[in-house]
């Protein structure tokens, strides 16, 4: 079972989440929201009104004009991020893929720690749950969903809280409409990251030779050779599905991201950084 890694949680310390947009509601927090609340950040007087805070009422302006105005200040949010991870038992095909998923979500829980958000973590397999990114750090996963991820992910999703910021950790390799997946999330959210984390056989696998595929999740088996004409289409089936993720991700205004397991952490934060995703702190 992977545990994120020390070099997971120190990059996560040595960067910040960036807020995508502006969150549509939480508690109170670091950041400024559109509408008014308790903050200390003043913004307009209205009339008073039954059941308004006295504390709040201006007694400058009622001594001025005998009009009992109410102060309003800007409220304060919590920005909440949900890192949604896909813990299907095709992710742990190759182990390095699996370690890779698990610290990229460490590195994103930390990240996010480091930007002032609440964090929490979806586990979007047969049973869906969310914990906290703390607890995340400190536990590992457990790559044993049986579920087809898109219904696991539509399950995870009553979990999830509106105008949150979401970031989703999977390799996508499985059968979907890239418009279907992402603009109902990316409708609900605050912003939307998708990052793709795929193994060293899922970007070139190894042909020549007759094999038997056996599907992680449904163990149905199929037998076929992998020649030169089965790569190649292979390749361009991948091509075309990330291709797509890409673009309806540019259209919903999310951000996404390739990860290759093998590929260096750092190197993976650099790709984050570029896309918007981190920033480095201080």
């Amino acid at each position: 079972m992977p545990r994120p890694s020390a070099e997971a949680l120190r990059l996560g310390a040595m960067h910040r989440l960036v807020l995508l947009s502006e969150p549509r509601r939480g508690a109170a927090g670091e950041r400024l929201a559109r509408g008014t609340g308790s903050s200390l950040e003043y913004q307009d007087r209205r009339a008073y009104q039954a059941g308004d805070d006295v504390r709040h009422v201006d007694w400058r302006a009622l001594a001025r004009s005998d009009q009992v105005l109410v102060r309003q200040y800007r409220a304060e949010v919590l920005p909440r991020v949900e890192i949604v991870l896909d813990p299907s038992r095709s992710m742990a095909v190759e182990e390095a893929k699996a370690q890779a998923a698990v610290d990229l979500v460490a590195l994103l829980a930390s990240a996010a720690r480091g930007g002032g958000f609440e964090c929490a973590v979806a586990l979007a397999g047969d049973r869906p749950e969310l914990v906290e990114g703390a607890r995340f750090q400190g536990a590992g996963v457990e790559f044993g969903s049986r579920s087809a991820w898109p219904a696991a992910l539509q399950a995870a999703t009553v979990r999830l809280r509106a105008g949150a910021l979401r970031v989703l950790v999977s390799d996508f390799l499985f059968p979907h409409d890239a418009a279907q997946l992402v603009r109902p999330l990316a409708a609900r959210g605050g912003g939307l990251v998708l990052i793709q984390v795929l193994g060293a056989s899922d970007v070139d696998p190894v042909g020549g030779e007759a094999v038997r595929l056996v599907d992680a999740e449904s163990e149905v088996a199929r037998d076929l050779v992998l020649d030169r004409r089965a790569l190649e289409r292979y390749r361009q089936r991948l091509a075309r599905l990330t291709a797509g993720l890409q673009v309806e991700c540019q259209r919903a205004g999310a951000r996404f991201v390739r990860a290759v397991a093998g590929t260096s952490l750092p190197a993976a934060a650099r790709a984050l950084a570029e896309s918007g995703v981190l920033e480095l702190d201080g």
